[in-house]
């Protein structure tokens, strides 16, 4: 949760954090390169950034529709500010992506993205005994069809795939959110991630099972978490989007061209899109409104404010 004061950061710090955000997984003399720093100023910064909390995780952005075959499901909650078991409880449920608190009828909305559908309905049982015990006793469930973007990332769309191997699920696994730490502040190398398999495995082994991945789709890049306030962007918004009948696929892809539009999934609702937005300040989401309402397509939009982003802690599966 993000409760401490924001640490001040400078430009050049918060140029690094936007090159890595884009691609951490990036050979630090590409990343010096690209922002004109030596390649000993980024490795001390990304140091200092690891140390400071500031960079929280290292993920990589995986291609729902190919690793989550099960369900994607944004849960959306009636909760109140003195109920902070409910926020910790869904902490603890494997296969949560994000969770916010926000404004509106309903108060905490989180994504989840399920492999199994044992895994799933063991989640519809623990949100049942959570909001049994809350105040409200009252939650909804909201199935994702389709992820357009995540992360900043494009999907392409995809011909028929061939489902992933253990072994590939496993590797996603490894690099999907890692911690760093004061002793490895730095993103697991190849040979490293080898190492964490459970029948370990050789780093020309880990780089041509990575290449295979990156080719098919499955892995579309390589970024952060953090709080985005550091990049400028303090200001996030959740988008429900009602679309003109027959022009779902094409008006979602000219959204997801949109800087503002960090996330955008298709949905079962009515309003069939479903977009999250980060801005600097309310202004700028306004005129990503107007910007939105330009396309003749989009009959209404429903906008939710997050108010506070937990934090999920990278052992998530």
């Amino acid at each position: 949760m993000w409760r401490n004061m924001m640490q001040i950061i400078t430009d050049d710090e918060q140029e690094l954090l936007w090159a890595l955000v884009h691609n951490s997984r990036a050979d630090i003399k590409e990343i010096a390169s690209q922002i004109e720093r030596g390649r000993n100023w980024v490795a001390r910064k990304m140091k200092r950034l690891a140390r400071n909390n500031i960079i929280r995780a290292y993920t990589t952005i995986v291609n729902p529709s190919i690793v989550y075959t099960e369900r994607n499901t944004i849960l959306l909650i009636k909760s109140n500010p003195r109920e902070l078991d409910v926020s910790k409880a869904l902490l603890d449920i494997p296969g949560l992506e994000s969770l916010d608190g926000v404004s509106g009828d309903y108060s905490l909305l989180g994504l989840f993205r399920f492999r199994r559908n044992q895994s799933f309905e063991r989640f519809l049982d623990k949100i049942d005994r959570i909001v049994a015990v809350s105040d409200s006793k009252s939650y909804r469930l909201v199935q994702v069809l389709t992820t357009y973007k995540s992360g900043g990332f494009v999907f392409e769309e995809q011909d028929s795939v061939r489902p992933l191997i253990s072994s590939e699920h496993e590797l996603i696994q490894v690099i999907r959110r890692q911690w760093p730490s004061e002793d490895h502040p730095f993103p697991l190398s190849q040979k490293e991630i080898g190492e964490r398999m459970s029948q370990p495995i050789t780093q020309p082994a880990v780089s041509k099972a990575i290449n295979r991945l990156e080719d098919r789709g499955v892995i579309v890049g390589y970024s952060l978490d953090l709080n985005f306030a550091h990049l400028g962007l303090p200001i996030k918004f959740f988008l429900e989007i009602k679309v003109r009948p027959g022009k779902i696929r094409e008006t979602a892809r000219s959204i997801t061209e949109m800087d503002a539009v960090w996330a955008l999934h298709r949905t079962s609702e009515p309003y069939s899109l479903f977009a999250t937005a980060r801005s600097t300040d309310i202004q700028q989401y306004n005129l990503f409104l107007r910007e939105i309402y330009e396309n003749r397509d989009i009959l209404d939009t429903r906008s939710q404010i997050s108010l506070e982003e937990w934090f999920v802690p990278p052992h998530r599966k």
